[in-house]
């Protein structure tokens, strides 16, 4: 297994930046993920990994090894990509078993170890199956066999669930995580699926535009998002503009637009808020940490629910609060279909109030 190390990466096409300065290191073992709606450069970020693609400047090593402009073939990387890339002439068996002949590899080892990547993915016996006899999962799972058989260093997979239904999306997750953790192989992974890499990673590198946002595990990013693109990308928070009233102590008291006040912890921040009243800044709230007033008269907001629906575990809100679209979720909570069009108020504990920078 292997570090990865990219040192101040740029790619450009022309006078389109691509990747602005990619600036990481992935542990060994680690599986890392890059995430980002699409076009924001995690995929061009990878396939300079591979070597499909070479930077415009900056290094790419692999632990002391720089590899910046090696072809992929000499990288010793598997790689899984988003259409799985299988030859329909081929069995599984000589699909699984193309990167070991094109190394030589004798042929009673490929077969055993063809034999033993298939054992990895539950597809043991499947050899001489055609590609056109198995489900689309199956597909994928054959994919990942035929990039584990080469024992890389490093495995590197492209968006590789976004072609299978969701059932079947959480179970190859699953099953990709559980083969990482019993190889210990570094993994890098790219997808524009919050709640995927939220599931797979040791840590996520959110992306926007080229330009990196974050780097951290999935808790820091979900609860400690760096600016608002993050919060809102990752956790679907409401973001609300405000003015400090009163910053004493470890509490903070800010005044929405609409009038409303709330208080929160100022340790509860993004790096580099500051409080000095009379500024502005940012209010991050996220669905899951508003409560239903019941009463409540501190922290409180009001607004007009203009949606409402049930999802069994909870019921999910859009309420409208002076031309804002807050969102609320209830865990064991059933809706009132008559709420649509009522005022509603909802109550926010000071502990879950997340203060971002102001915008310029």
């Amino acid at each position: 297994m292997a570090d990865v190390i990219l040192d101040h990466v740029k790619k450009t096409f022309g006078k389109f930046t691509a990747v602005a300065d990619a600036d990481f290191h992935i542990r060994s073992g680690e599986f890392f993920t890059l995430l980002g709606p699409s076009g924001c450069g995690k995929t061009t970020t990878l396939r300079m990994i591979a070597g499909f693609s070479f930077p415009s400047s900056g290094e790419i090593r692999f632990d002391d090894w720089n590899v910046t402009t090696l072809s992929p073939d000499k990288r010793d990387i598997g790689m899984v990509f988003q259409n799985y890339a299988l030859f329909p002439h081929l069995t599984i068996g000589e699909n699984v078993a193309f990167g070991l002949k094109t190394r030589k590899v004798p042929k009673d080892e490929q077969k055993r170890r063809v034999a033993a990547a298939l054992e990895k993915v539950h597809l043991g016996g499947y050899e001489n199956r055609k590609v056109q006899e198995i489900s689309g999962g199956q597909q994928q799972r054959v994919a990942l066999a035929r990039a584990l058989v080469i024992e890389p260093t490093i495995l590197l997979l492209d968006e590789p669930l976004s072609n299978l239904d969701a059932k079947l999306r959480d179970d190859t997750r699953s099953e990709i995580k559980r083969l990482q953790r019993e190889m210990g192989i570094t993994t890098i992974y790219v997808t524009h699926d919050q709640a995927e890499a939220m599931a797979v990673s040791d840590r996520i590198l959110i992306m926007k535009n080229g330009v990196t946002q974050q780097l951290g595990t999935p808790y820091e990013v979900y609860y400690r998002p760096e600016n608002r693109f993050v919060a809102e990308f990752i956790g679907k928070h409401t973001v609300l503009p405000a003015v400090i009233e009163r910053a004493e102590g470890e509490l903070c008291t800010v005044r929405l637009q609409e009038g409303s006040r709330l208080t929160g912890f100022k340790k509860h921040a993004a790096s580099g808020v500051t409080y000095k009243e009379g500024e502005t800044l940012l209010v991050a709230l996220r669905p899951e940490c508003i409560e239903p007033a019941a009463g409540r008269e501190d922290n409180l907001l009001r607004g007009q629910v203009i949606h409402a629906e049930f999802t069994g575990m909870s019921a999910n809100y859009l309420l409208d609060v002076a031309g804002t679209v807050l969102k609320a979720t209830f865990v064991n909570h059933m809706p009132d279909p008559k709420s649509i069009g009522q005022s509603y108020g909802v109550h926010v504990p000071r502990e879950r109030v997340y203060f971002l920078k102001g915008e310029a």
